[in-house]
């Protein structure tokens, strides 16, 4: 693909090249007159090129005894900017980290938009911001640039709400999510097709990501045919896939916090009633530290422990399954966010750990059994030793292979019972 010589150039000319779509500084939430259609790519600056001996030294961490991942290629390091819609319909814009293949084996190359797991919701705990933390959230670059290693172009955005002071992430929000996957891909495409020089970008898309990072994967095979349907997707990967905000207010309810916090932000504190639902303790320290502290922080502050995290009545109602009745509020936005099962038939592989214990393994296969019944194909990968953050170094290669098959054009593999 591009040398370093022409990619750096490439970046430092980039705003005199494009200045209709230059919106200033670093900024989250933009009010403007001028029309920016979501997808926009507001800026893009070359940051370095990694070896492919460099990629495999950094992915250490990240694949931990799963080993090091093969790597065929260099990779060169982008940061993105791009306009995506507001809670409200406004223009947002969204920083993104872009991994591009330097001469893959194979040529042209397809691109995957990669949705983070849970950092938190305040601006310090953004994925973009991870290498600034005392220590890493999720190792994602580690983790991301093997992908373009492989060939395969790789984009990673931060969620809406991040580097916006008037609000929190939007967290477990599936239309803000869709947006902002959806709108990467366009300003990936749109990049590659303004800078032909960075190699041949296919028309081919795939989605994926981690726990929270899923839900956003298959909240964008929701939205697509109205949101974007130029967008050439051609399936969806989930690893420790979190598609159903309920069944994990049980499994993992040291996350409520985060998604009442969020949730009162976007739908209003009267619906979410978070004093109904979260233990009295919890209630007046509950917006400062839902959004001060990053997941690591979080996980030790609250409890994992329904009878210690919500009021007896809430988690009486989360046992016997009696939200509609008893919390009709909060059970209409846990339906209105579960993502995936839309109908959109596109197929999917979702890898599971058998260890894992945010995501339980009947709650991974009941999605697996409605994604099937309603015509995906689906191949479902179970880990058995692998715990949740070991589904994504665990289903890498697999990942690759069903990627770069589904851009070959090969029919798509499936463990749906017939």
């Amino acid at each position: 693909m591009a040398s370093s010589r022409t990619a750096l150039q490439f970046a430092r000319l980039l705003v005199i090249l494009l200045p209709s779509i230059w919106l200033g500084p670093s900024t989250a939430q933009v009010t403007t007159t001028m029309a920016q259609p979501p997808g926009t790519l507001v800026e893009a600056v070359y940051e370095e090129r990694l070896d492919r001996y460099q990629v495999q030294r950094d992915a250490a961490a990240a694949f931990g005894r799963f080993g090091m991942p093969t790597v065929e290629n260099d990779v060169d390091v982008y940061r993105l900017q791009f306009v995506t819609t507001g809670l409200g319909g406004q223009v947002a814009v969204v920083s993104a980290s872009l991994f591009v293949p330097v001469e893959p084996l194979r040529g042209s190359a397809p691109l995957f938009v990669f949705g983070s797991g849970t950092t938190g919701l305040g601006d310090q705990c953004a994925p973009s911001r991870e290498a600034a933390l005392p220590q890493p959230l999720g190792d994602y670059r580690g983790y991301l640039a093997p992908y373009a290693g492989r060939g395969i172009v790789t984009v990673f955005p931060d969620y809406l709400g991040f580097e916006d002071a008037s609000r929190p992430q939007a967290y477990f929000h599936a239309a803000s999510e869709a947006h902002v996957m959806l709108d990467a891909a366009r300003a990936t495409r749109f990049f590659f097709a303004e800078a032909p020089w960075l190699g041949e970008l296919q028309d081919a898309v795939l989605m994926g990501g981690y726990s929270q990072g899923g839900h956003a994967a298959f909240a964008a095979a929701d939205l697509r045919p109205w949101y974007a349907p130029e967008i050439p997707l051609l399936g969806m990967i989930g690893f420790g896939a979190t598609t159903d905000v309920l069944p994990l207010f049980i499994e993992g309810p040291f996350y409520a916090p985060y998604i009442l916090a969020s949730w009162s932000a976007i739908y209003g504190a009267d619906q979410v009633d978070a004093p109904s639902i979260l233990a009295e303790r919890w209630l007046p320290s509950l917006q400062r530290e839902a959004l001060s502290v990053c997941v690591d922080r979080a996980q030790q502050l609250y409890p994992f422990d329904v009878d210690a995290m919500y009021t007896p009545e809430f988690a009486r109602a989360l046992r016997a399954g009696t939200l509609e009745s008893d919390f009709p509020g909060i059970n209409a936005l846990f339906l209105e966010n579960t993502t995936g099962l839309s109908g959109h038939g596109l197929p999917a592989l979702v890898v599971q750990g058998g260890r894992d214990v945010i995501v339980h393994d009947p709650t991974q296969e009941r999605f697996v059994a409605a994604l099937c019944a309603q015509g995906s194909d689906v191949k479902y990968l179970n880990v058995v030793d692998a715990r949740h953050r070991e589904t994504r170094p665990a289903g890498f290669e697999a990942a690759v292979t069903w990627i770069l098959d589904r851009a070959a054009g090969y029919s798509a593999p499936s463990t749906c019972s017939p």
